[in-house]
């Protein structure tokens, strides 16, 4: 599984002023409803606040996957955010987050939870990774730089 087919380039968004968790969520929403993604942006974001709610989604280093699963659509889907400003996010290290992932799961399909989580959280791990989200001038060119590192053809 790869991060990319999940990803599209109108899903990234790069220096993003949001000034609070629920905003995050709330922009998750928005984006995922248009881009065709969901059509109900607020059964998105409740499912996305019910599980902050459950257990913080801030993982630690700056990086954020708020997630959930939804009725509406049919395969999972990723918002990449890059935050101009970190915030409070309730990390697990107590550090603000800059980085956001945003997966979206089809509740048809509950593996898939699973196996993204696993895959974004290896990403993280990869320093080209978060280096490409950091110094991303583009989505074009971070696609392309998420493919490569994927493909393992990213020079480290």
């Amino acid at each position: 599984m790869k991060i990319t087919d999940h990803l599209k380039k109108e899903s990234i968004f790069l220096d993003v002023t949001i000034e609070n968790k629920p905003n995050v969520l709330k922009y998750i929403s928005d984006a995922c409803a248009h881009n065709g993604i969901i059509t109900d942006p607020e059964l998105l974001y409740n499912g996305l606040l019910q599980r902050e709610k459950t257990m913080s989604t801030g993982v630690g280093g700056g990086i954020g996957f708020p997630h959930t699963a939804n009725p509406e659509i049919r395969y999972a889907s990723v918002i990449l955010l890059r935050l101009a400003k970190p915030i409070e996010f309730e990390s697990l290290d107590h550090q603000p987050v800059d980085i956001i992932l945003g997966l979206i799961f089809p509740e048809s399909d509950p593996g898939i939870h699973v196996r993204m989580l696993a895959r974004v959280s290896r990403l993280c791990q990869n320093p080209d990774f978060l280096s490409a989200i950091k110094q991303a001038e583009n989505a074009e060119r971070l696609i392309e730089q998420i493919k490569n590192i994927e493909n393992g053809t990213e020079s480290h």
